[in-house]
């Protein structure tokens, strides 16, 4: 294997670490932000302290949802 090819791969590595790392992370505190809002019960008004945040969606095939 080439010295170059050695730094292409392990640069392709560090990245997809990281990269699988962050997705992680995001994903860990999605589920915290679920798990609080499912126990704060009727009082808490989760709305405000997690608002949702409007994006579009990656595929539409021409439809919408009609909820969102």
């Amino acid at each position: 294997m080439k010295k170059s090819q050695a730094i292409v791969l392990t640069a392709l590595t560090t990245t997809l670490a990281a990269g699988v790392t962050l997705w992680l992370l995001s994903r860990r505190k999605a589920q915290r932000r679920k798990d609080f809002v499912a126990n704060a019960g009727y009082e808490m008004a989760y709305d405000i302290r997690y608002p949702v945040k409007y994006r579009r969606h990656k595929r539409h095939n021409g439809h919408r949802d009609s909820h969102f």
